[in-house]
């Protein structure tokens, strides 16, 4: 299909459990949310080997040679469960004398930054507005939870915080020199710095982290660096989490394995909100409605299941959840482009969606070029997000709600900024609901959510 082959970007998946004769992974949560250091010690001794303890969510890590291991653990009356943990493929005061600059969006902006004016979705959502109010994200700290970055482009540099990122994926560093460059896309439009390079952030001046839980070899990521990423980026001193990862089809929550997974992962979520860390997560790429897929689901040969699918983990409670939008042929009429078309990837449905945001789009069916600032492409490669690369100074398009994510990320960033770099997950999604626009029908509908994200009118609040 032609569509598939302007997919870049975008997420595939599907999940698979631990096996064979290597030692085997578990994740063991407790009744409690907490794990001390003597069911630590109960575990081990029903055959498992803690890897990583994680008392604030009442979570352990384990490894196991044991084929009895599971049935042992259970035994533990202060256990809740212990089930084998699952790799998922988942598609980051002006003294009076000084004059500031007046920014202008895009492609008309005339600003140093070399793509800034390929960056459309900052018009979309009216990120100069925001800076000429005097909001770019100082005081807040945005944790990209992704598979990793490329610490060494030009645009990263500034704002990333090396102390506080870390890798949650064996044997490798949160710094990327080769595979994926999604989590440096997602960080450079949440934050890339604006030093009259290449492009800029939504919010330029936050604090980023790195935490890697995907492999930017294969994609993959585990539910055990998942859940280690998100406590991490919480005590951290996150206030944004982003998390554009989503898993293709949708995960199926019916079996009790991986309904213990998702509860953990739940458990992580509620407990960076309670320390004031807003999670947003990106919607999925299947193009489906999250309002009626589940039940009886048939596959496009016939077959058909009875499914109970989620979007993950995006339809977690505590995380807001994002769609895309993008343009149809914008360099065709730039002035005057549609920035809120949904694309045929994103998923939908009015009772998972909370925002919508520039995605990119890549539905225009032409194959002629267009031209921006000695650039020429195919018309429809503008309409996907420009972003941070490849080190140290790579740029490119990417489509998807992965980058739908980091605009509302980013947003949220200037909005914790402005308030003084503190703020409850419940306010920031106050503020934002206020200050979208209310797109489709009024009120909250399938596509936008509560509406588009408009970081002028966030900050204004």
């Amino acid at each position: 299909m032609q569509i598939l082959t302007r997919a870049i970007g975008i997420a595939l998946g599907f999940v698979a459990f631990s096996s064979g004769a290597q030692a085997a992974t578990y994740i063991v949560t407790a009744h409690a949310n907490s794990f001390d250091t003597q069911l630590a010690h109960k575990v081990e001794a029903a055959g498992g080997r803690i890897v990583a303890r994680l008392p604030q969510i009442g979570v352990a890590i384990v490894e196991s040679h044991s084929a009895g291991f599971v049935a042992s653990a259970a035994r533990i009356p202060a256990v809740r469960s212990a089930v084998p943990d699952a790799v998922i493929q988942f598609d980051l005061p002006v003294s009076p004398q000084d004059v500031s600059p007046l920014y202008v969006n895009p492609p008309v902006s005339n600003d140093d930054d070399r793509f800034f004016d390929l960056q459309w979705g900052h018009a979309a959502i009216d990120a100069a507005g925001a800076w000429n109010a005097g909001y770019r994200g100082r005081g807040a700290t945005v944790a990209v939870l992704d598979s990793g970055v490329y610490c060494a482009h030009v645009d990263i540099i500034p704002n990333l915080n090396v102390a506080k990122s870390a890798s949650f994926v064996a044997g490798q560093t949160y710094c990327n020199t080769a595979g994926s460059t999604h989590g440096t896309h997602v960080m450079g439009t949440i934050g890339a710095a604006d030093n009259g390079i290449g492009t800029i952030g939504v919010a330029p001046e936050a604090e980023l982290i790195a935490v890697k839980v995907l492999d930017p070899q294969t994609g993959s990521g585990s539910f055990a660096a998942i859940l280690q990423g998100i406590v991490h980026a919480a005590d951290a001193g996150a206030d944004v989490i982003n998390m554009s990862l989503g898993v293709n089809g949708g995960l199926d929550v019916g079996g009790k394995e991986v309904a213990e997974l998702v509860n953990a992962t739940a458990r992580a979520v509620r407990y960076a909100n309670r320390q004031n860390a807003t999670v947003v997560a990106s919607a999925g790429n299947d193009g489906r409605d999250l309002d009626h897929d589940s039940g009886r689901v048939c596959d496009t040969d016939g077959t058909c299941s009875a499914v109970n699918l989620r979007s993950f983990p995006g339809q977690l409670p505590g995380v807001i959840t994002v769609s895309a939008l993008g343009p149809v042929a914008w360099l065709k009429n730039p002035l005057n482009a549609d920035f809120d078309v949904r694309p045929s990837y994103s998923n939908y449905g009015q009772s998972a969606i909370h925002f919508a945001a520039p995605g990119g789009n890549f539905d225009y069916p032409g194959e002629e070029n267009c031209t921006l600032k000695g650039i020429t492409r195919p018309c429809w490669v503008f309409d996907m997000v420009m972003s941070t690369t490849t080190s140290p100074g790579g740029y490119g398009w990417s489509a998807g709600t992965s980058m739908a994510a980091p605009h509302v990320s980013g947003v949220a960033a200037l909005i914790v900024g402005k308030h003084g770099g503190e703020l409850s997950p419940e306010a920031v999604e106050r503020i934002l609901r206020a200050s979208s626009d209310d797109l489709g029908k009024p009120g909250k509908d399938e596509t936008f959510g509560a509406g588009r994200v408009n970081a002028r009118r966030a900050v204004s609040q």
